[in-house]
C-alpha cells in the first residue's frame, strides 16, 4: 500500500478567504441591512402620506427598495465563490445604486450608501482578480 499524501480535498469555501473579499461581502451585507431598513421604515411611514403620492407608487417604492436588499444579500453570499456571475452582477447593481442616488432628493442617508457603494466598487475593480480566481 503506498501512501499518496495528504490530498486536497478541501472545498474553496473552505480556503482561506483573501481580507477583500471578506470585505467586500460584509459591506454587500450592510448595504442590504440598510436598504431592508429603508423599506420597512417606507412602508411605516404609508400612513404619514397626505395624499401627494398615489399609494400603489409607495408600495412599488418599497417593493423596490427589498428586492435591492435581497439582491444585495445574494451577491455578499456569492461573491468570491469564482462565479463570475455574483461579481458582474455585483458590479452592474453597484452602479446601478449609485446612479440612482443622484435622482432623488439627495440626505445624510443617500451620502452613507454612497458612500459604501463607491468604496465596495473600487474594492471590486480594484481586487478583481481575487474575486474570479479558480
Amino acid at each position: 500500500m503506498v501512501d499518496e499524501g495528504p490530498t486536497d480535498n478541501v472545498s474553496p469555501r473552505q480556503k482561506t478567504t483573501p481580507m477583500i473579499v471578506s470585505a467586500a461581502r460584509w459591506l454587500f451585507f450592510l448595504l442590504g441591512v440598510i436598504w431592508l431598513a429603508f423599506g420597512i421604515s417606507s412602508i411605516a411611514r404609508f400612513s404619514d402620506n397626505s395624499g401627494s403620492v398615489p399609494s400603489a407608487v409607495l408600495w412599488i417604492i418599497a417593493i423596490l427598495m427589498f428586492v435591492n436588499a435581497l439582491l444585495l444579500f445574494w451577491i455578499g453570499w456569492g461573491i468570491g465563490s469564482c462565479n463570475r456571475i455574483y461579481f458582474y452582477f455585483g458590479l452592474l447593481i453597484l452602479a446601478g445604486n449609485i446612479f440612482l442616488t443622484f435622482t432623488d432628493e439627495f440626505g445624510i442617508f443617500d451620502l452613507v450608501t454612497l458612500i459604501i457603494n463607491i468604496v465596495l466598487l473600487i474594492l471590486l475593480i480594484a481586487g478583481h482578480s481575487k474575486f474570479l480566481e479558480n
